[in-house]
């Protein structure tokens, strides 16, 4: 659950295992930030909707690449059988002459 500190003026660094950003550009597009360095300039503190609809977002992100990848490891693997059986017919049709 998000702490409610405002500005986070008084807070003092979190020791964890890992973290990341979630950020909504200007555009609208949601993005994951794992570079704690880069400097992001908020126009208002988020609110838990805006936090739970971005991290919606990115999680959403994550799936449809996840998804495109096995899809194309799929047609990759169609592609050489048809490759193979197209070379096999080849060399049945010049054996037939």
């Amino acid at each position: 659950m998000p702490l409610d500190t405002p500005n986070g003026a008084d807070r003092q660094p979190i020791t964890c295992r890992t973290a990341f950003v979630v950020v909504q550009h200007e555009n609208g597009e949601w993005e994951a930030i794992n570079d704690l360095t880069t400097a992001v300039t908020p126009e208002h503190i988020a609110t838990v909707i805006e936090m739970k609809f971005g991290a919606s977002e990115v999680v959403s992100d994550i799936e449809a690449s996840k998804q495109a990848a096995i899809t194309a490891h799929q047609l990759m693997a169609v592609t050489a059988q048809m490759q193979q059986a197209a070379a096999n017919r080849s060399l049945v049709d010049q054996l037939k002459i």
